[in-house]
């Protein structure tokens, strides 16, 4: 009797053991899912939250900070841009007023429109928000080409080293947790 006691707890233990080890692997997984932009995300992002009614200029000092001055275009070239936002971004406006943080999960889609018009779309860049608190591991940057939807790689453009990355720009926006400060701006006139 006292031996299929010592099996059954063993084999409780076991299956204990078993179901929290498989559950560590998805949590895992699962956070590194949410780490990273996934292009399901974004491909509908018109369906978000539109911070601009009109297409609005680029800030003229940013327009050639993905693309060096010789050359003729950039993503941040021509002036008529776009932002959408998520429902988690959208709600963490509050918070973001009291902290200067925005919660995990939020999404802020900028739209590159060639001629400020919806059909001259050619790429979109996108923020989330991967982990809390501040920090320039707390964002996930990428660019998007809408025409194949596939994602653009900027690591080998001949640009500065500071511009090769998202980052490298958003970095002098560290006080409004690496949004922009005409994002801000736009996020607060909406509120």
């Amino acid at each position: 009797m006292r031996t299929k006691a010592i099996e059954l707890c063993t084999f409780l233990v076991v299956g204990l053991a078993t179901v929290v080890i498989a559950q560590g692997e998805g949590d895992r997984k699962s956070e590194t899912d949410s780490n990273r932009i996934s292009v399901s995300e974004i491909r509908d992002y018109r369906k978000m939250f539109r911070l601009n009614e009109k297409p609005i200029d680029m800030v003229e000092g940013t327009k050639y900070m993905c693309a060096p001055p010789s050359m003729v275009y950039g993503p941040h070239y021509d002036p008529g841009v776009v932002y959408y936002i998520n429902e988690i971004a959208r709600h963490g406006i509050d918070a973001f007023s009291r902290e200067k943080l925005f919660p995990v999960g939020s999404i802020i889609v900028k739209e590159k429109q060639e001629r400020k018009t919806e059909d001259s779309v050619q790429i979109v860049t996108v923020m989330k928000k991967v982990h809390a608190g501040i920090g320039e591991d707390t964002w996930v940057y990428k660019m998007y080409d809408t025409r194949k939807w596939e994602e653009v790689d900027v690591s080998n453009r001949a640009t500065t080293p500071v511009t090769r990355t998202c980052i490298g720009c958003h970095r002098r926006y560290q006080d409004n947790d690496y949004v922009s400060d005409k994002g801000v701006e736009l996020l607060f006139k909406k509120r």
